[in-house]
């Protein structure tokens, strides 16, 4: 898996998105982090600075295709709960489900966007070109490989793997109720439903092992 982040010009990004008045109201956009994104719809934290500092909140709401939750106010800012009752479309970035994800740290601010982008080589490739072809005037700030904490239980996880179950988390398939089942998952990262199983239970056997500090390769020994 790699990361890349990339800057481009707000009004690339408001092209990109669609010109809404939401953001034409806004001097700054941060998302603190992704909770939830799959069919059933997204939920993430942000933090919001309108351009008027007296403008109030209920009216900044009323801009958007979502529902805000304030969270916290203060001194002409808002944090605050963004929900899409359905998943914002990624095809603004052409690529689908499964071909990499949106992480923090992901902003606006003033005439500039940012955005981080996690996935494999050819993910990163096909979000590039379909930037290129939308005539997007995107500069690289980064490209890396995606560094794990040497703690982290998804070291245990080959790359096929740790793609099945992120996948798995971020559109919902542990949630209750579920909100996709293995076999929409399944075709979404392009892999018969057997062989979703097969690598999740794999995944799920090794990220335990890892937390318990067993070793997957044989049953716990009785002391």
């Amino acid at each position: 898996m790699r990361r890349i982040v990339l800057e481009y010009p707000r009004d690339d990004f408001v092209r990109l998105k669609g010109d809404l008045p939401f953001y034409a109201a806004l001097a700054s956009l941060e998302v603190l982090q992704f909770l939830r994104a799959g069919p059933g719809g997204a939920s993430m934290v942000v933090h919001l600075r309108p351009k008027d500092p007296q403008q109030k909140f209920e009216q900044l709401a009323k801009t958007v295709p979502a529902r805000l939750q304030l969270l916290e106010s203060g001194e002409g800012t808002f944090t605050c709960l963004m929900t899409y009752e359905k998943a914002p479309s990624h095809n603004f970035l052409g690529v689908k489900p499964g071909q990499g994800y949106l992480v923090p740290p992901m902003e606006l601010v003033g005439d500039t966007a940012r955005m981080t982008y996690v996935g494999s080589g050819a993910d990163i490739s096909r979000l590039l070109s379909h930037l290129r072809r939308r005539g997007i005037r995107y500069r690289t700030l980064s490209i890396s490989d995606l560094r794990l904490s040497p703690q982290s239980p998804l070291n245990a996880l080959t790359d096929k793997q740790r793609r099945v179950v992120s996948a798995a988390y971020e559109r919902g398939y542990y949630d209750r109720p579920r909100r996709i089942g293995s076999q929409a998952l399944a075709r979404s990262l392009g892999m018969s439903s057997s062989n979703f199983v097969n690598h999740r239970l794999k995944a799920e056997r090794r990220i335990l092992a890892a937390i318990l500090n067993r070793e997957s390769s044989g049953p716990a020994r009785r002391h």
